[in-house]
């Protein structure tokens, strides 16, 4: 059963808003700093003043763009990724949380729901522990999007799924609600853009090696710095291996990575970089499930252990590779506009097999199961293209955006369903006889184009955010076994408007709207094609960074509703109809701080009131499952640079994840708390002989907390991480 909802280099230094700057290199994604008056160098180049109207009234705001250095700490500052220009999060109109690279470094994040753990308003144990294979969390409560580098991850909605490394990661942006105004199609709770590990003009260098439970090993490499010596070329080589058993019985997880990157700067006004990426995933841990009773619910037989396995090790299988190649160019056409290019190819590949568990029979050890087959090839190309213009208009400042973006999909893949042989959940025998299913041979294309303008106003401290897009898509569909057609064309307009104020003191207050929609397939029973779906968000919120301190606190109120969702036609029940309606309200708090260069903290607080308000199949008024009221997590890190036990870190933190319910609110999973801990020693500071290695383990779930993390579908429940203990030696120079 498929199941799933599932920046380029820039300067080393810092960038100051409103009336300063530092040390600058020379790039053109420097022009997106739109906050910097005109008349200031931008990208090395000395710029006519148009106008001094605003710049004497707005706070002065240090912001540290994606760099060669990397953010030092937990604090992003900048984003491109709410607005496509490098605006501060301060000056950002909507909640938007930034995973740094020494943040997944010192909690050790493996995956992408480990990285973004300690992230406000992000539900990351949707599958629990086990299903590693696909990144399933959620956003506000609903379904969110992966993209890579600002490029959607096409999917073709069956298993062909992209996934990528975190280790290959930079930064990862996480933007929650309605985005459909600069990104087309989008899921209503947000995006999670995961940004490449760009070269750096400063030489970099580091190898490690890592052990722990579950049989895991691990070796990273990561290189970058200039060619030759001249710093017009640049490189970088980031790659991966990794081989452990998975948390569930009989289960193996293997990975093997590589990412090349190459940039050239033929001049202060140019930025061309070629990014390449590959991955080959042959195996993968269990998509499986247990069932509720022995495990949330009571059973007469007994608790089912934490790895038990519904599939069989002599069927299942899975393999994937996954390889792209893309491009970020950036030029600096005058004193005034710029213009940005980014695409991408990516093809995959993936053979998958499985045999799941469908349900216990009355007498409660007995698990009815199916198979699911899938082989299935992928191939999408996204572009988009951006002018960027920076000027004024008597006292209001702008930063004016228009872009095209596109994107295309092309999928085939043998897909169906079959039966397997039951078995006793509490004395099972693996290595039954199981038929495949049958397949049918399918293909899928689809393409999606979309025009976008914004405008970033400024007028003194008040700040104007207007955005408008007009998309067009159209999808065919085929299947060839049974000689089916279809197709389907949608165009959708959204829009989203916002007010901030900024306070020289470093106090942001905000108010936006923001909207997203998402092609249905199929139709009504009149023969009529569904509408897309649509989403809109209504948010208040405020942002907090103190001037002279690298801190950023936000809080956030926001009002978040699905429109247009399809739920059973009580007319006739066989056909569905567009009457549904899903509704997410709640708070968001979060904290991140840097306070010196020995302390890092983060902290976060969520409530959700998650339901379907609109339902024909009995749902309305329920919570939306898997999906918990109250979320809380903090986690601090600490360097002793003094003392005999200088060179050591401690880190600690602990996660809190509230009551959710199953899919038909018929039972309730109970709520967890979890610890992760973790110790690093610099052996440098005991030998100069060791400058450049370090030591250190990291324990996620110490307690080993046996839990269930959620249960969907019914019948469906899945286990949550075991605990994880990895010890490893890093060396750099």
């Amino acid at each position: 059963m498929s199941d799933r909802r599932g920046s380029t280099l820039t300067a080393s230094s810092t960038r100051t808003f409103a009336g300063r700057i530092k040390s600058l290199r020379p790039t053109a994604m420097a022009l997106a700093l739109r906050s910097i008056p005109v008349g200031f160098l931008l990208t090395g180049v000395a710029i006519a003043p148009a106008t001094h109207a605003a710049e004497d009234t707005l706070p002065t705001v240090d912001v540290t763009a994606h760099s060669d250095t990397n953010t030092t700490g937990y604090v992003a500052k900048g984003t491109t990724t709410a607005t496509k220009t490098n605006t501060s999060i301060l000056e950002t109109p909507q909640s938007v949380s930034v995973v740094t690279r020494d943040q997944m470094d010192q909690q050790n994040a493996q995956t992408l729901n480990a990285a973004v753990r300690y992230v406000s308003g992000v539900t990351t144990e949707t599958r629990g522990g086990v299903a590693t294979r696909y990144d399933l969390l959620m956003v506000r409560g609903f379904t969110a999007d992966t993209y890579l580098n600002g490029l959607k991850l096409l999917q073709n909605n069956q298993y062909a799924v992209p996934q990528f490394d975190p280790y290959l990661m930079d930064s990862i942006d996480v933007l929650k609600g309605p985005v459909s105004v600069l990104y087309g199609s989008a899921q209503a709770g947000g995006l999670l853009d995961q940004e490449s590990k760009m070269p750096t003009a400063r030489p970099l260098h580091e190898i490690g090696i890592e052990f722990g439970n579950y049989a895991h090993k691990q070796a990273t490499v990561d290189l970058s710095g200039p060619i030759a010596g001249d710093d017009h070329y640049l490189y970088r080589f980031t790659g991966l291996v990794r081989k452990e058993d998975g948390q569930v019985q009989s289960t193996l997880n293997e990975r093997i990575a590589i990412a090349p990157a190459f940039t050239w700067r033929p001049d202060d006004r140019t930025t061309l970089t070629l990014l390449a990426l590959y991955q080959h995933d042959p195996r993968s841990t269990s998509y499986g499930s247990v069932p509720p009773q022995g495990t949330t619910q009571p059973n007469p037989n007994g608790k089912l252990p934490s790895d038990f396995y519904d599939g069989d090790p002599n069927f299942e299988s899975f393999n994937r590779s996954q390889e792209s190649i893309g491009y970020k160019f950036e030029r600096l056409l005058n004193d005034t506009w710029a213009v940005r290019m980014n695409g991408r190819y990516l093809h995959l590949s993936q053979d998958y097999k499985s045999v799941y568990g469908s349900g216990l029979e009355p007498d409660l050890r007995t698990l009815d199961r199916g198979t699911a087959a899938s082989s299935d090839t992928l191939n999408t190309v996204s572009l988009d293209n951006q002018l960027e213009g920076n000027f004024a208009t008597g006292a209001v400042s702008h930063t004016l955006l228009a872009g095209f973006d596109y994107q295309h999909l092309a999928s085939g893949y043998l897909w169906g369903f079959g039966s397997a042989p039951s078995l006793d959940v509490f004395a099972p025998v693996y290595g039954q006889t199981i038929d495949p299913p049958a397949l049918s041979m399918n293909h899928v294309s689809s393409t999606q184009y979309g025009l976008y303008l914004q405008d970033q106003a400024r007028w003194n401290n008040w700040l104007l955010t207007l955005s408008g897009r007009e998309d067009w898509s159209h999808t065919d569909t085929r299947n060839d076994t049974f000689g089916t057609q279809d197709n389907q064309s949608d165009r959708a307009f959204t829009k989203r408007a916002a007010l901030t104020y900024l306070f020289k003191n470093g106090i942001a207050p905000y108010v936006s709207y923001t909207e997203a929609f998402v092609p249905q397939a199929g139709t009504d029973r009149t023969g009529k094609a569904f509408d897309p779906e649509r989403a809109h968000q209504y948010e208040i919120g405020i942002k907090f960074q103190p001037p002279k301190y690298n801190m950023l606190f936000t809080a956030a109120l926001f009002d978040l509703t699905r429109e247009n969702l399809l739920t059973s036609d009580l007319v006739n029940p066989n056909f569905q109809t567009q009457s549904g309606e899903a509704r997410s309200r709640g708070l968001e708090l979060e904290a991140k701080a840097s306070l010196t260069d020995s302390l890092n903290v983060t902290a976060s607080y969520t409530y959700l009131d998650t339901k379907y308000t609109k339902d024909n199949s009995g749902l309305a008024g329920k919570f939306v499952a898997a999906v918990p009221q109250n979320q809380a997590s903090a986690w601090a890190y600490y360097t002793l640079n003094r003392g005999p036990l200088a060179g050591l870190s401690l880190g600690a933190g602990g996660r809190y994840t509230g009551t959710t319910y199953s899919s038909d609110n018929s039972f309730e999973v109970q709520s967890f708390f979890l610890v992760d801990a973790t110790l690093r020693y610099d052996l440098g500071r005991a030998s100069s002989s060791l400058k450049g290695s370090s030591l250190y383990v990291n324990a996620q779930n110490l307690l080993n907390k046996k839990y269930v993390a959620s249960c969907y579908y019914g019948s469906w429940c899945a286990f949550g991480y075991g605990r994880q203990v990895f010890a490893g030696m890093n060396y750099k120079w």
